[in-house]
């Protein structure tokens, strides 16, 4: 191989048959290029699975990261969605929302362990998100707090019940946040009309976490609710990751 060529790790499609979502669901599974069954790696799963490859590109980005050969490995779960179906299974409200979130604790986390070398422990479980997306990682470590120990948080579009159901939560401190939004996502148009303001929810949400006694490394940035932003982020979200997974 010269020294100009790249080392490229492999994504393999995972099907999984679920009973609480009664319905089979295909993830994708990246691997570093030096992915050995002999090793544990920690693993961080992703909402909006499918986005985060194409428009987040985070496929290119990980292979870049994997050719330092100091860089910490680690694996990666994406996890798409059907987008006629995205509100239901991520709003805390939706009707398919809690079969989502037993899917994705019960069935998928267990069926990635069983065939990957992945560390079967909480500590090295992470969940990322953005927009609802990042609601929906939350409500799963909301329900799974010792399955759970790790969240990165993109612009999160958090909900009235996400805040009612953080209060009180001391159990979180164990939790980790990575958490950023951008100073232009005060005026966000969501899919049914309704303007949100993602900036104020976002630091609502990092000074409730705080107040359980949670760890939150939390930026904002002069930018906007878009992809583009949350690709530009992504190597900070997966160094934070690292430094709060190392095994």
């Amino acid at each position: 191989m010269s020294s100009t060529e790249q080392l490229t790790g492999t994504v393999e499609r995972v099907t999984i048959s679920s009973q609480f979502l009664g319905e089979e669901r295909e993830v994708n599974v990246y691997l570093p290029h030096n992915y050995s069954p002999l090793y544990k790696y920690p693993v961080l799963y992703i909402n909006d699975g499918s986005d985060y490859m194409m428009m987040g590109r985070m496929i290119s980005l990980l292979n870049e990261r994997f050719q330092d050969r100091l860089a910490g490995r680690f694996l990666v779960v994406f996890v798409p969605v059907d987008k006629s179906l995205r509100t239901d299974e991520y709003h805390p409200e939706g009707a398919r929302h809690e079969a989502y979130v037993r899917f994705f604790a019960d069935e998928l986390v267990p069926a990635i362990e069983e065939r990957f070398a992945a560390f079967p422990m909480g500590p090295a479980r992470g969940i990322m998100g953005s927009s609802l997306g990042a609601t929906a990682a939350l409500h799963t470590v909301l329900q799974y707090p010792k399955k759970f120990h790790y969240l990165a948080l993109q612009s999160g579009a958090f909900k009235d019940q996400t805040f009612r159901e953080v209060e009180g939560r001391r159990d979180l401190a164990t939790v980790p946040v990575y958490q950023v939004v951008g100073l232009q996502e005060e005026h966000f148009q969501s899919s049914n009309g309704r303007v949100i303001n993602i900036l104020d929810l976002n630091r609502r949400m990092r000074d409730l976490l705080q107040a359980q006694g949670v760890d939150v490394d939390y930026a904002e940035y002069d930018r906007d609710h878009t992809w583009g932003f949350w690709q530009e982020d992504l190597p900070r979200a997966l160094d934070h990751f690292v430094r709060h997974t190392a095994f």
